[in-house]
């Protein structure tokens, strides 16, 4: 049943009517759409997405609004219009790095042989960030925390921050970058 505020179409509507449209708001806009029975499929190509896109969407929610990181966006204007930093991150970090189940074996393998991979494991829980896994996934490693900010570190030099730790190549950071990292990612 669909609830009403003002005459039909011409202010809110949310719900759905008859099985047939489901009435909602989305960034503040009326909108209507066909009522379609909702699917959870648990297939392990399905697992990987959800896995990539949760573990990205966990990774990008570490950079607070007010940290410096989140400054390098706007000083080089790339979070444009309506998006916000999150969704632009997110989009940026799976384009980019995690496109496929095979982009992220690729992503997790050259983390994982990375001499300071014990300095982004121990720095990403400082963070709050944690491991993140779907059971029924067909990746065979998880995205680990540490993985996630290898991820943003690798992001932040992508887009061209300037600065430490960005001015260093990824490849030969040590525990000093990825403390300065963390701090470009916590308020300021």
């Amino acid at each position: 049943m669909a609830k009403v505020s003002g005459p039909l179409f011409s202010l809110t509507a949310s719900g759905t009517i008859a099985k047939a449209m489901v009435h909602f708001q989305h960034k503040g806009q009326a909108v209507v759409r066909q009522w379609l029975i909702p699917k959870n499929a648990m297939s392990p190509d399905q697992g990987v997405q959800r896995t990539i896109l949760g573990g990205a969407g966990r990774a990008c929610g570490a950079v607070k609004v007010t940290s410096t990181y989140n400054g390098q966006l706007a000083t080089l204007g790339l979070v444009k219009g309506i998006q916000t930093k999150q969704s632009y991150l997110v989009k940026e970090m799976i384009s980019r790095f995690l496109n496929s189940a095979s982009e992220f074996n690729a992503s997790y393998a050259e983390y994982n042989a990375h001499t300071a991979k014990a300095a982004f494991v121990s720095n990403a829980a400082t963070i709050g960030l944690y491991d993140f896994s779907i059971s029924y996934s067909g990746l065979t490693n998880i995205f680990t925390a540490g993985m996630q900010l290898y991820l943003l570190a690798k992001l932040g030099i992508a887009l061209q921050f300037t600065g430490v730790p960005y001015s260093t190549a990824l490849a030969s950071w040590s525990g000093t970058q990825v403390t300065a990292l963390v701090s470009a990612l916590a308020s300021a």
